[in-house]
């Protein structure tokens, strides 16, 4: 094994191009990215999204991110409809910032216009009015953001 790395050393040529790609990706690698402190005298923010196998949500401040959440969804979240998972992320993210949310009020940005229409919704299944009843003991703002 020692002379094969012996040889493809003899034949690898480091470039400047492939030094500078180098420095940058340890710099990316070691670098903390930065977070702001929150300022509980200014509006907080979520942005949440769901995808096929996964959630998350970012808190932010004016547009600038304080914390993130995200986790895995289980084989029987997977086959949510969209709105499902939608509905999912947002509890889940609520619930991880709670402790900051309840005594605040916040602009909770959604990508899914199914999600408002639920909102105004007087008759829902079970999993549906859980989820809307737990929303209900915050104080926020829905707006639809576009992507």
């Amino acid at each position: 094994m020692v002379d094969t790395i012996k040889k493809a050393k003899q034949h690898f040529h480091w470039t400047e191009s492939a030094e500078k790609s180098f420095q940058l990706l340890k710099r990316k690698i070691i670098e903390k990215p930065i977070l702001r402190l929150l300022d509980f005298k200014k509006l907080f923010q979520v942005r949440f999204d769901a995808y096929g196998t996964a959630i998350g949500a970012v808190f932010s401040q004016e547009d600038k991110p304080v914390a993130y959440f995200s986790d895995k969804l289980n084989e029987s979240r997977r086959k949510y409809m969209s709105y499902d998972k939608e509905f999912y992320v947002v509890v889940q993210a609520l619930k991880h910032w709670k402790h900051y949310l309840l005594a605040n009020e916040f602009v909770l940005f959604s990508d899914n216009s199914a999600l408002q229409c639920i909102m105004q919704q007087h008759k829902l299944n079970h999993k549906h009015a859980k989820s809307k009843e737990y929303l209900q003991s915050f104080t926020f703002v829905l707006k639809h953001i576009s992507g």
